[in-house]
């Protein structure tokens, strides 16, 4: 028998073998990582979507929780027109919102206009709601009103850089009022 025929054989079935073990494990952990992000994403549109309906139910201290400590919120438009940094001041924003109206609806597009568009980059997770529209009657005059806007949220996962648990917290929020007006009829 030739040595050198066999190990040659044997070497080049090592290399193909490993070559087949690497491929195969790297397609292993960029499909865990799409699926990884693909979570991320999910669970931070869930939360958006959570925090608007605790808006619309104007649960403050459900809305509450959901920020870091040092969250700002920009509000533009209305006369809650400003920025407000730190839980205190978000805090009370919101409440100056739900004394003015005694009930709120919340609804957002999303057949047309994409709606909401969540982008993961690290610990760091965008959504923004090209048109989220709330359903308002006013505290003083009980008239219905509706107040259209776009919405961005971001949040940071918390939790990220010690062991990469997933603990989203608003660090940025803004909620821009893009038009607003009494309405006529409810349908």
């Amino acid at each position: 028998m030739n040595w050198k025929i066999i190990s040659a054989v044997f070497i080049a079935l090592t290399i193909i073998f490993a070559g087949a073990f690497i491929g195969v494990y790297y397609l292993d952990s960029s499909a865990i990582a799409k699926e990884k992000k693909q979570l991320e994403v999910n669970d931070t549109n869930e939360l958006a979507t959570e925090h608007w309906n605790q808006i619309a139910i104007e649960n403050q201290s459900l809305i509450m929780k959901q920020y870091a400590g040092n969250a700002t919120l920009n509000w533009i438009g209305g006369p809650l027109n400003g920025t407000y940094h730190g839980t205190s001041a978000i805090n009370t924003t919101w409440g100056k919102f739900f004394t003015a109206w005694q009930a709120v609806w919340f609804y957002a597009s999303t057949g047309t206009t994409s709606n909401p568009i969540v982008t993961v980059n690290g610990s760091t997770a965008t959504i923004t709601a090209n048109f989220t529209q709330f359903v308002v009657q006013s505290s003083s005059t009980h008239d219905f009103e509706y107040i259209n806007t776009t919405y961005t949220l971001v949040y940071y996962n918390m939790d990220h850089s010690t062991n990469n648990n997933v603990d989203y917290k608003i660090v940025d929020e803004t909620f821009h009022i893009t038009g607003s007006g009494k309405l006529s009829s409810l349908e």
